[in-house]
C-alpha cells in the first residue's frame, strides 16, 4: 500500500507576547495542514512572524484522504495532568489550546472517517516549559487496520490479520467491553508481535492468551487495536 505522510505543526507561543497564557500554562496552536485553501492566511503569516518560525514543507495530503475525513481530534495526555481531548475544525484544520507546562506531554492527532473510525494519525511527546517557544513536527500516516478472529480449532488463541502502510505495528492492545448496552472499554492486555513482515501490506500475528477470562462464550466482548509510530488504530471486535 502506498505510504502517505503529512506534517502537523504545533507552535508553542510565548505567553507574554500574546497574553494568552499565564501561570504554568502554555498556549499551543495546532495546525494539521488539512484545510480547503492551501495558501497561507494572514493569521498564518502573522503567527510565523511572531514565533520566528520557518514554513514547514510537508507532503500534501492526498485528496482521497481529505475526502474521507469526517472529523479530527487531538488528545493531550501526561502522567500528572488530566487527559485533554478537543475537536479540530475541518474547515481550518487548526485549534489553539492552553496546555499545562511540564514534561512528557503527549500529543496525539487522529482523523476519523464518516463511520467515526480512526484511520489517519500522528503522535509525539514533548517537554513544555512556561514561556517557551517550540515548533514540533509530527509525521502522520495511515493507522493500522486489524481483523481479529477467534480460533475454533485451538480455543486458546486469536488470529490477528492486519493491514498497514510501512512501518508495521509496534504492538497490539486488547480491550474488554464492560458496558451494557453502551460501550465502555477497559485495557485487558497488550501483545508484542514476533512475526511482522518487513514489507507494507497484509500481515498476521497470533494472540496466545493464558487468561481464562476469554472463552468461547464471551470472546465477542473483546476488541483489539494496533499501535504503530503514527498512534493507535481503530478497536475491532473479535469475530468468528
Amino acid at each position: 500500500m502506498k505510504r502517505h505522510t503529512m506534517v502537523i505543526v504545533i507552535t508553542l507561543i510565548l505567553a507574554g507576547m500574546l497574553s494568552c497564557s499565564s501561570g504554568d500554562t502554555v498556549t499551543v496552536t495546532i495546525d494539521t495542514g488539512i484545510r480547503k485553501q492551501a495558501q497561507l492566511t494572514v493569521w498564518d503569516k502573522v503567527l510565523a512572524w511572531i514565533t520566528l518560525s520557518q514554513a514547514v514543507k510537508a507532503d500534501p495530503v492526498p485528496i482521497e484522504l481529505v475526502e474521507q475525513i469526517n472529523s479530527i481530534e487531538v488528545t493531550i495526555s501526561a502522567s500528572d495532568i488530566g487527559t485533554i481531548t478537543e475537536t479540530i475544525p475541518t474547515t481550518t484544520g487548526r485549534i489553539t489550546l492552553d496546555v499545562p507546562a511540564g514534561s512528557q506531554r503527549t500529543f496525539e492527532v487522529v482523523a476519523l472517517d464518516s463511520d467515526y473510525r480512526r484511520f489517519y494519525g500522528g503522535i509525539a511527546t514533548v517537554d513544555l516549559s512556561a514561556g517557551q517557544q517550540v515548533t514540533l513536527n509530527i509525521e502522520m500516516g495511515k493507522l493500522t487496520i486489524v481483523e481479529p478472529h477467534w480460533d475454533y480449532y485451538t480455543h486458546s488463541n486469536v488470529n490477528i490479520i492486519y493491514y498497514t502502510d510501512y512501518p508495521e505495528p509496534q504492538y497490539f492492545k486488547v480491550y474488554e467491553n464492560v458496558g451494557d448496552p453502551e460501550q465502555i472499554f477497559v485495557l485487558f492486555d497488550t501483545i508484542l508481535s514476533s512475526s511482522l513482515p518487513s514489507e507494507p501490506g497484509e500481515g498476521q500475528t497470533t494472540y496466545f492468551y493464558t487468561n481464562s477470562t476469554i472463552n468461547e462464550g464471551n470472546y465477542v466482548k473483546f476488541y483489539i487495536s494496533a499501535v504503530s509510530k503514527y498512534g493507535e488504530g481503530e478497536r475491532n471486535q473479535i469475530s468468528e
